[in-house]
C-alpha cells in the first residue's frame, strides 16, 4: 500500500506538469446543458493547429457538437512539443477528432512530444477520437492523454498507431512512449495505461507477445456511474475471426472499461475501434453517432 500511495503522489499532477513544461497550442472549451445544443464557448489555437467550425452532424443527437482538429505543418516533427487542453463543461456533449491520421516524421537525433489534457465536468459527455498516428522510420514520440472527469461524466477516448515506411524498405520507427491516465476532478489517479514500444522488436514476429499483429489501438470509456454497462458495450463490439485480436475489461478504481485491439490490418483495426465507440455512445447516451466522413 505504501508503494501505491507513493505512485499516486508522484503521478497525481503529471498532466499539469507536462502542460506547464510543454505549453498549450490548443485550448478549447465547450458549454451546453441537458437537452440544449452544445456550443464552442472558447478557443485559442496556435500553430501548427487549425480548428474547424462547430458542426452538428446528421444522425447525431441534436445537442452533440463536433470539432475537427487539423495540422498546418503536415504532422509531428523532431523537437515538436505540442499541448492540447480540451474542456467539456457541465451538461455539454462534444466530439473532438482529427481530419486525418497524423504522420510522425523521421527524426535523426531528437524526439517529439504530444500531450492532451481532457477535462469533463458534471454530466458532460466528452469524446476524443483522433485518427491513428502513422510512425515513419526513426521516429521517437512521447504521447500522453490525461482524462480528468467528474463522477457523473462520460468520456470516450482512443489511441492508436501504425508503422509505415514510405520507401517500402521495412525500416522501423525507433520508439513510442505512451501513457493514458484517468483522474478524478481533484487530480487523483484512478487508472493508468503506460507502455514503451521498440520499433525494431515490434517488426519481428514474437509468438505469445504480438505475433504478426504490429498495429495497435486502445479505446477507453470512462463511466464511473456504471462501469459494467461500459464493459458490456465494448464486449459487444469485439470482432470475430482472426483479422483483429482484441479484448475488453474493467478499468481499476471503478473508472469504467477499456478495449485493447491488435491487428495486421489497418482497416479492420479502425473498424473495431469505431464500432466500440459507436456502441459505447449508444448504450450510455441512448443515441448512436452519425457517420463521419473524412
Amino acid at each position: 500500500m505504501r508503494w501505491w500511495n507513493t505512485l499516486r503522489a508522484r503521478c497525481s499532477l503529471t498532466g499539469d506538469r507536462l502542460m506547464a513544461a510543454t505549453g498549450r497550442q490548443v485550448e478549447i472549451a465547450f458549454a451546453g446543458g441537458a437537452g440544449a445544443r452544445t456550443w464552442l464557448r472558447r478557443q485559442r489555437v496556435a500553430y501548427p493547429f487549425h480548428v474547424g467550425r462547430a458542426l452538428y452532424l446528421p444522425g447525431d443527437a441534436p445537442e452533440f457538437c463536433t470539432i475537427y482538429l487539423q495540422s498546418c505543418s503536415g504532422g509531428l516533427f523532431e523537437h515538436d512539443r505540442l499541448g492540447l487542453a480540451l474542456t467539456v463543461g457541465a451538461g455539454a456533449s462534444a466530439h473532438v477528432t482529427t481530419s486525418a491520421s497524423t504522420v510522425v516524421h523521421s527524426m535523426p537525433e531528437g524526439h517529439a512530444e504530444h500531450h492532451v489534457l481532457l477535462h469533463a465536468a458534471e454530466g458532460a459527455v466528452a469524446e476524443y477520437m483522433p485518427d491513428p498516428l502513422i510512425l515513419f522510420p526513426g521516429t521517437r514520440l512521447h504521447n500522453t492523454l490525461t482524462v480528468r472527469a467528474h463522477p457523473s461524466a462520460t468520456v470516450i477516448c482512443c489511441d492508436s498507431y501504425l508503422a509505415h515506411d514510405p520507401a517500402a524498405q521495412a525500416r522501423p520507427f525507433d520508439w513510442l512512449r505512451s501513457e493514458t491516465r484517468v483522474e478524478d476532478e481533484g487530480g487523483d489517479l484512478l487508472a493508468v495505461d503506460r507502455f514503451v514500444i521498440d520499433g525494431r522488436r515490434l517488426s519481428e514476429p514474437m509468438p505469445g507477445v504480438h505475433g504478426p499483429h504490429t498495429l495497435q489501438g486502445a479505446l477507453m470509456v470512462v463511466h464511473r456511474a456504471d462501469p459494467e454497462k461500459a464493459l458490456e458495450a465494448l464486449r459487444a463490439a469485439l470482432p470475430g475471426g482472426d483479422r483483429v485480436y482484441a479484448g475488453a475489461s474493467l478499468l481499476p478504481g471503478g473508472a469504467g472499461a477499456w478495449m485493447r485491439a491488435l491487428s495486421a490490418d489497418a482497416v479492420a483495426l479502425r473498424q473495431t475501434l469505431r464500432e466500440g465507440w459507436a456502441l459505447a455512445r449508444e448504450r450510455l447516451t441512448g443515441t448512436r453517432p452519425g457517420i463521419r466522413r473524412k
